[in-house]
């Protein structure tokens, strides 16, 4: 249920509501016709003068009421109680999600500042060799790549670890960005905190940049700015031989015409938006043509003619034309415009426009690209949030009393003190057998007011029936037609509206249950299959199957837009491991199990972390013995449970199905199960090789 959600439906659903719902007319007809039925022709002649037909009338009357106020908007019943409206998630978190393709990947670095542009590389290299004879892995990295096809028998091939990813990085032009920072590391904290679950990046590399330096003399026609129509021709330069790829706000996105679930899609920037299709058009260029700067550098407003344009070579002191139309760029370089080296002419009618206006050209470019660079986007501008509800006041209610004839001598007036004492032991009669109607409205106008209670995954109690007291300021008299001290009444009418046959708080918790069942359906899940195989051994003690089941599904809930958003993404090893930095399948699994107890913690394993690495070269021994498979590494993962604890008695099947059901597609789960000392082992293990390589590869990295 998303804010989206709210807002798009509220008002439809208010006008069905009011057409569906009969009014005071309809409701009186419908009530004389019940009476007709039960009652017969010669208990009244249903006329207004009857006291039945004006009972009828006030009851009607109330439901209208009733009826009103449950046709309020779906964002004033639930928005504006007891912040529900902060509960439901919005656009922006629910539905982005981790990177999951290449170009999620590009989004994010992209957003790192000092980042220009970004390719993401899937490497494909040979990081062991397979004997199927002996069933050993061992190194092969590092070797002469002759020697090692030479030692390759039929028996022996080669192993490619899938799931190794490569980044490289451009940076901005130096002259606009000078101070940068190590951009390479924190490019490698974010990829990090969002890493593929079976995924590494083996390689993140910052490229250098290639100086192009340009002698070109341009024909312009008349122009009153000769500095601004030069810096226009720099950045149209600039461009050509580095394409930007811009940041785009919501409003712009919209203005696109792209639909709200296109626009959230992909990871979340602090930047704003990307364009997908601009992104995959932003290539990274390995040659530069001279044809492509004239047609460039003619775009400019004011430019008649490109006369002569040509690359310099040479060093500083001797910079001289070159005759070629093409320059190649270096594999581990971008191409960068030396403006300051460059010599860029203007003319007009063979006359040459004062040099001095470079220098006035070179500053005016310098502003514009670092006025066109990303900027930080508020959060609150890259979200879409409903209309705040208003609140309604739902729960008010007023006694039916106060609507009858003052005659009756039951309204707010009473009877006269001269009222003989039978007279007002009739009024307190009629009060009391009116009571059970204004009750029964009374009650219904608190499960309206309570209905955010319901719906929510934050609200822990197992009320699902709601009921208030009618309320009396003293001039109704209704205490004395109560049994209850007033003290005890409301608590004696919340024990009355739950069901009292199967017990209150089991019949409750079970009708929570299906309000949750529906909010989890809305998401996609279900916990039919964990119901079913609840025992109620291990719940906490004093805490009912039924009350612990609602239990772990809030706790799902709550944890839902986070599951949905990361269920793909692997845990942090650049940071130690803990309940907030695990990955999407860990938190899923504990929910969809319900573990909550230390003991009944489990370990993820990746094989991609156990490949070997360049270290390794100098191992005697080989890698791996009695190898199971040809490949242990690539786009696999094992999950190590403790065979102990109550939680998993009798449900090894129903783990490793909920295993199976939550893992991403292209990954093959293992489940082990290990005794209580066999788990102590591994768990010891488990956290200094954590560690060990956390150390390793934050070396690596500069961190």
């Amino acid at each position: 249920m998303t804010s989206q959600y709210l807002a798009d439906t509220a008002a439809a659903e208010g006008d069905a509501w009011a057409a569906a719902t009969p009014d005071f007319a309809a409701l009186r007809q419908e009530g004389l016709r019940q009476l007709e039925r039960l009652a017969g022709p010669g208990w009244t002649d249903f006329n207004a003068h009857d006291p039945g037909i004006t009972i009828l009338e006030q009851v009607c009357y109330a439901l209208t009421d009733l009826s009103y106020r449950s046709g309020h908007a779906l964002a004033d019943l639930l928005g504006a109680q007891d912040g529900f409206e902060a509960s439901i998630p919005t656009p922006a978190v629910i539905l982005p999600t981790q990177p999951v393709t290449t170009l999620d990947l590009r989004k994010v670095v992209m957003d790192v500042p000092g980042v220009k542009n970004a390719w993401i590389e899937v490497i494909d290299a040979a990081s062991a060799r397979f004997d199927a004879e002996t069933r050993e892995l061992s190194y092969t990295a590092g070797r002469d790549a002759r020697a090692e096809a030479a030692d390759l028998s039929p028996n022996v091939s080669e192993v490619r670890v899938r799931g190794l990813l490569g980044v490289r990085i451009e940076k901005p032009d130096p002259f606009v960005f000078p101070d940068l920072g190590n951009v390479g590391a924190e490019v490698a904290r974010r990829l990090h905190a969002c890493r593929g679950l079976g995924q590494d990046f083996a390689a993140i590399e910052v490229l250098g940049q290639q100086s192009i330096r340009l002698g070109a003399t341009i024909e312009i026609g008349a122009v009153e700015d000769a500095a601004a129509l030069l810096a226009g021709i720099y950045q149209r330069i600039a461009t050509c031989l580095s394409p930007p790829v811009a940041f785009h706000s919501l409003k712009q996105m919209l203005a696109r015409g792209r639909r709200v679930d296109e626009i959230f899609e992909g990871p979340r920037l602090d930047h704003g938006f990307i364009d997908t299709d601009e992104l995959a058009r932003a290539r990274r260029l390995d040659s530069l043509r001279i044809s492509d700067l004239i047609q460039a550098i003619m775009t400019t407003p004011g430019v008649v003619a490109v006369k002569s344009i040509h690359f310099l070579v040479g060093d500083d002191s001797a910079l001289t034309p070159s005759k070629e139309w093409l320059r190649v760029i270096d594999a581990d370089k971008t191409p960068w415009f030396d403006i300051k080296r460059s010599r860029i002419v203007l003319e007009k009618n063979r006359l040459q426009v004062d040099e001095r206006v470079k220098d006035s050209a070179i500053e005016l470019y310098r502003k514009a690209m670092q006025a066109a660079g990303p900027a930080l986007v508020a959060a609150a501008t890259r979200d879409l949030h409903p209309p705040p509800g208003r609140d309604r006041q739902v729960a008010n209610y007023h006694s039916v009393l106060e609507q009858f004839p003052v005659v009756y001598g039951i309204g707010p007036a009473g009877l006269p003190d001269s009222a003989t004492p039978e007279r007002k032991a009739l009024a307190r009669q009629l009060k009391a057998y009116l009571m059970f109607y204004d009750q029964l409205l009374a009650n219904q106008f608190a499960q309206v007011a309570n209905v955010a209670r319901l719906f929510s995954f934050h609200d822990d109690s197992t009320d699902s029936y709601f009921a208030q007291p009618v309320p009396d300021d003293g001039t109704l008299g209704l205490d004395a037609v109560r049994k209850s001290a007033p003290a005890d009444h409301r608590r004696l009418l919340q024990r009355l509206v739950e069901d009292p046959s199967d017990g209150n708080d089991k019949a409750g918790a079970r009708r929570r249950n299906r309000f949750l069942d529906h909010l989890l359906a809305r998401f996609g899940e279900q916990f039919g299959d964990y119901a079913l195989m609840q025992s109620g051994t291990d719940a906490p003690a004093g805490t009912t199957p039924d009350e612990q089941l609602a239990r772990d599904k809030r706790a799902f809930l709550r944890n839902s837009a986070r599951i949905g958003r990361a269920r793909g993404t692997a845990f942090n090893y650049l940071e130690p491991a803990s309940d907030d930095n695990l990955s999407g399948l860990e938190l899923a699994l504990r929910c969809k199990l319900g573990v909550h107890e230390a003991d009944e913690r489990f370990y993820l394993v990746e094989h991609v972390l156990l490949r070997p690495l360049q270290g390794d070269t100098y191992q005697r021994a080989p890698l791996l013995r009695a190898a199971q498979m040809r490949d242990p590494y690539s786009l696999q993962i094992t999950l190590v449970f403790p065979d102990g604890p109550v939680r998993y008695l009798n449900r090894r099947g129903f783990v490793e199905q909920t295993v199976r059901d939550e893992t991403p597609a292209h990954l093959h789960a293992h489940v082990v199960w290990l005794g209580r000392a066999e788990m102590q082992d591994f768990a010891t293990a488990h956290l200094r090789w954590l560690q060990q390589w956390r150390e390793q590869r934050r070396a690596e990295l500069g961190l």
